[in-house]
């Protein structure tokens, strides 16, 4: 499933009457996530809208802003859906879905076995391999270009959209019509995104390499930074490091030992 997914998350917290819990996604590719039984409603914020209740299955299309979490605790399982993993299971124009969210059951009417299998208490690894990999059959095969895009998009070299449309063959009018399809955003967007994390993950993970990790992923100066910061986060870095909670912070340091740079 590499070519399909990003990997599985579980995130859990106590469950405390009274208590909210604040927390942080960062803008990302589609998601499904669960919230699993016991858990108490949980919202979302991602730009100007606000998902409050989250639906039990959701699915969150690709974002450019950062999602913020308000929840009193439980446990909530997810699948990240690389854009080649989304042609090849579900299809569509994705765009209609970026920064919003969906039931998944108006996608996919097998959401709720999903959700029961989840339940059931097998590893929720496991539970989304078997219930991705029977959507992998439904569909004629995705475009290739799609998958050779998301390759070209996690190499730190790749900054010209030109340069991306060349090696794909494609006019840079076609790359945006492929990209807006299956990935949700225009290349510039895509491009200017990949490079904002790749930075934010080391600004966050090693403050001292911050100014070399800035120039590295080339941005001129600070302020260069803090206008895709506010783009991205909707605010500074330095606000985002309050605001976002101990399940962001672990989450990129996993991601950063398991995969590399966040992309």
């Amino acid at each position: 499933m590499t070519h399909h997914v990003t990997g599985y998350h579980r995130f859990a917290a106590p469950v405390v009457p009274g208590h909210v819990f604040h927390d942080a996604f960062f803008p990302s590719v589609a998601t499904i996530r669960v919230t699993l039984a016991g858990s108490p409603p949980w919202a979302l914020r991602i730009g100007s809208r606000t998902y409050d209740p989250m639906p039990t299955v959701a699915l969150t299309g690709p974002t450019s802003y950062a999602g913020y979490v308000n929840s009193s605790g439980g446990t909530l399982v997810g699948a990240g859906l690389l854009p080649y993993g989304w042609a090849q299971m579900f299809g569509g124009d994705v765009s209609r879905l970026s920064n919003r969210v969906v039931p998944l059951d108006e996608l996919d009417p097998g959401a709720e076995m999903l959700r029961a299998a989840l339940e059931a208490g097998e590893p929720f690894q496991q539970v989304f391999d078997t219930w991705l990999e029977a959507r992998l059959q439904r569909r004629p095969p995705a475009d290739p270009r799609i998958d050779r895009l998301c390759t070209m998009l996690r190499d730190p070299a790749t900054t010209r959209i030109e340069a991306v449309a060349d090696a794909l063959d494609m006019t840079p009018r076609a790359l945006a019509a492929l990209t807006r399809f299956n990935f949700g955003f225009t290349p510039k967007l895509l491009l200017r995104r990949t490079r904002f994390l790749r930075a934010l993950s080391l600004v966050l993970t090693q403050p001292d390499a911050a100014p070399m990790a800035l120039e590295d992923a080339g941005y001129w100066d600070r302020s260069h930074f803090l206008r895709d910061s506010h783009l991205f986060l909707g605010c500074s870095v330095r606000e985002f490091s309050r605001r976002r909670g101990p399940h962001n912070q672990l989450a990129i340091r996993a991601r950063t030992e398991a995969l590399g740079e966040p992309v």
